[in-house]
């Protein structure tokens, strides 16, 4: 059943959809009836500035004829279709809108899809190479979605990535970011100054160490989540940030194969059995609030100054030379180092990639080698030594 606005004919509440829905009419078909847009949001006043928006864009004369569109326009109309159909989160949706003014600043941005080639791709990628990696990874797979969007509305007859080796991506001039893991004396140092002074974070911290989650997903831990019978832990969901930049629930983890069962090892399994036996629904919150990752990350800044890893230090303004002072905005340790952690300590022990690949949710084994490469290389030649070992013992 749906709900009409008060008054608004052409935008009503989907029971459905759990959405505000608008209908808007962008001029005529051949028989004479409308052609008509459907929009959707979170509000009313949502909905009604999206309608708007597509009204200003017909009177202006953007996106009548399909010979008009532009690969901008395209992969804008993809993003708002995942957006509006809750393919995507709000975060995602904000960082595919950052990629898509990169697009739009290249020279094949504003072209009309179907008089783009693939030599014109080409050259604009080319200037790509100032970019990380992973930024021209981004830019590369929106307008690749973008030609196979055109393809299915039939405004291009063929996509030039279809044909393997005709479009090049270019690689960064820019050195990828290392991999940064606490050693073995670190994480001995954090683990001593966590258990001195447990708080109320202290739980979190540890859970990232000694699992691997994102800390997103654990500050999204339920307690149907936890199943001690199985000793398992089911991670669906992680936070993220509504359009509004306010932190929230997602309906999802980062990526799909995010989503991933995961075992409670003893490291963690009472912290675990504590807050569930303490807590009413969610494991981690503050005063019955979300807690921001940003808040973590900013603690286990300071729990590492206190254990005396990492610190960085900064001249004292107005004071001697020799004086000073720690600085935590200059301290380049993070959170995210917990889970790069738990991957080198597994790594280090003599897990193999495909099963580390499932623990992380990586999207395949491929992420996992490619992200850890120089650590399995670190212990390639173990892996030779054993095999010569085994060898030596045949002949």
């Amino acid at each position: 059943m749906s709900k009409r606005g008060n008054g608004e004919g052409s935008i009503y509440y989907s029971e459905n959809l759990k959405r505000w829905v608008g209908q808007v009419s962008l001029g005529y078909k051949d028989d004479g009836s409308p052609k008509r847009k459907s929009v959707y949001g979170k509000t009313r006043k949502e909905v009604n500035e999206k309608m708007q928006k597509a009204l200003n864009n017909y009177n202006a004369g953007i996106l009548v004829d399909k010979s008009n569109y532009t690969l901008v326009d395209i992969a804008k109309t993809l993003i708002e279709e995942q957006y509006n159909s809750n393919l995507i989160s709000s975060t995602t949706y904000k960082r595919k809108n950052e990629t898509l003014k990169k697009i739009a600043d290249l020279p094949i941005g504003t072209m009309k899809i179907q008089k783009i080639e693939a030599k014109d791709i080409n050259n604009s990628f080319a200037s790509l190479s100032y970019y990380s990696n992973s930024c021209i990874q981004k830019v590369f797979q929106l307008t690749k979605s973008a030609f196979n969007k055109a393809l299915i509305l039939n405004i291009i007859s063929y996509s030039p990535f279809d044909r393997k080796g005709l479009i090049i991506k270019p690689r960064s001039s820019k050195e990828d970011k290392k991999i940064d893991a606490l050693t073995i004396e670190e994480q001995k140092l954090l683990v001593d100054e966590l258990n001195k002074n447990y708080d109320i974070y202290t739980d979190e911290l540890k859970l990232a160490l000694y699992s691997g989650m994102r800390i997103g997903e654990i500050l999204a831990l339920k307690k149907d989540d936890i199943d001690f019978n199985n000793n398992i832990i089911h991670i669906s969901r992680t936070l993220t940030r509504d359009e509004n930049d306010k932190v929230i629930i997602g309906k999802t983890t980062k990526t799909y194969a995010g989503t991933r069962d995961i075992p409670i090892t003893p490291l963690i399994k009472e912290l675990l059995y504590n807050r569930c036996i303490n807590t009413n629904d969610l494991l981690f919150t503050k005063d019955n609030k979300l807690i921001d990752a940003s808040t973590i990350n900013i603690h286990f800044k300071k729990v590492c100054k206190n254990a005396n890893i990492r610190v960085y230090t900064t001249p004292k303004k107005k004071h001697k030379e020799d004086e000073k002072i720690i600085n935590l905005k200059n301290s380049k340790v993070n959170t995210h180092m917990l889970r790069h952690t738990y991957a080198t300590r597994c790594i280090e022990s003599g897990m193999t990639a495909v099963v580390l690949s499932k623990l992380l949710g990586h999207t395949d084994v491929d992420t996992t080698l490619n992200t850890y490469t120089s650590i399995f290389n670190k212990f390639k030649q173990n892996e030779i030594d054993k095999y010569l070992e085994y060898m030596s013992q045949l002949h």
